[in-house]
């Protein structure tokens, strides 16, 4: 029973990971306005619900970690109980 529980929980963080790489870009991005409602020099800001990648107009990015991390772990915790709930529901 515990091996099926750590296959389980690894399909999700591999299921969470995937999310967290594919859905800021299939949704686009938001646009990073300055406090004077000007563009600044950002193509695009990737990440939901938190930021982790940041395009700039130079071809450069910046990879925010800590939202990285943060996203994985809300996207794992959201799948968990989702799981938990439909347990409860069927059976």
């Amino acid at each position: 029973m515990e091996v099926k529980s750590k296959k389980r929980d690894l399909w999700i963080i591999l299921l969470s990971t995937t999310l967290v790489i594919c859905l800021p870009f299939i949704f686009g991005s938001r646009k990073n306005l300055n406090i004077n409602r000007e563009q600044e020099n950002l193509i695009g800001i990737y990440g939901f619900p938190f930021d982790w990648l940041n395009l700039y107009t130079n071809k450069g990015f910046s990879f925010l970690g800590i939202g990285f991390l943060v996203n994985i772990l809300f996207f794992y915790l959201v799948i968990k109980i989702l799981i938990w709930i439909y347990k409860k529901i069927v059976g």
